[in-house]
């Protein structure tokens, strides 16, 4: 299937290649992922507000229909 053979690792002509250190792209990414970060945390606020102000609208509705059955009955 393969002819596997050993590496000679003391071969002049292997050349180990050095980690290209690129620090604007770490940057780069840092900053999308504080965005992306700071941008999901709005949302949730933004999201949960909604949700909130909704059932204080509920709240305020059932405390209304319980008001009116109460004068009334």
């Amino acid at each position: 299937m393969n002819s596997l053979r050993p590496v000679d690792l003391q071969d002049p002509r292997i050349k180990l290649q050095k980690p290209r250190a690129e620090p604007r792209t770490r940057k780069g990414r840092k900053i999308v992922i504080a965005l992306l970060v700071s941008l999901i945390v709005t949302v949730m606020f933004v999201w949960f507000g909604f949700l909130g102000w909704g059932m204080v609208e509920i709240l305020r509705a059932f405390t209304g229909l319980v008001s009116v059955l109460w004068t009334r009955f």
